[in-house]
């Protein structure tokens, strides 16, 4: 990391990516994680269909 002097604060400024987080970012965007339409409305993970947001968490309505 590069730190920076700007206007009497030190930025932090990442010069190369973390492949790790970027592969798992990018999975969360294709399963509709981060921006689907749909929401579980117990954990709210996000998802691009409605069977899945209503799977996600039927284990625990199952106990309830």
């Amino acid at each position: 990391m590069i730190v920076q002097e700007q206007e009497d604060r030190s930025l932090l400024i990442k010069n190369r990516s973390s492949s790790t987080y970027d592969i798992l970012i990018r999975k969360a965007e294709k399963e509709g994680r981060l921006n689907g339409r749909h929401r579980c409305p117990i954990c709210g993970m996000r998802y691009h269909g409605v069977a899945e947001a209503d799977a996600c968490c039927e284990r625990v309505r199952e106990r309830f």
